[in-house]
């Protein structure tokens, strides 16, 4: 009986890491759009991006992780395994950095 169930279990687990690590990413604000230079519009699809083509294949990291400069070097490295273009890799960057740790 638990192997029927067991496709459904590790689906389960998956959905709980993704969504339960993605409501303790910031929701981005005014305030950080004017800190960014882009719209709030911009960092929340950032956001969007972020959740749902890097947590697709790993926990998602909070952007208070790394630096600017250390995010700045793991997208391009991250883009093929996500499945990003140019223009969703610079968004996804920009939110990334608008809570980044300081330098």
């Amino acid at each position: 009986m638990y192997s029927k169930n067991k496709p459904a279990f590790f689906f389960t687990v998956i959905l709980i890491v993704v969504f339960g690590c993605s409501q303790a990413l910031y929701i981005p604000t005014f305030a950080d759009s004017q800190n960014a230079g882009v719209s709030t519009d911009t960092l929340a699809l950032g956001r969007k991006l972020y959740v749902n083509n890097c947590g697709s294949c790993h926990s998602l990291y909070l952007p208070a992780q790394y630096t600017k400069n250390e995010w700045v070097k793991v997208m391009p490295e991250m883009q093929k395994k996500a499945n990003c273009n140019d223009q969703q890799v610079a968004i996804i960057t920009k939110y990334l950095k608008a809570r980044s740790r300081q330098e």
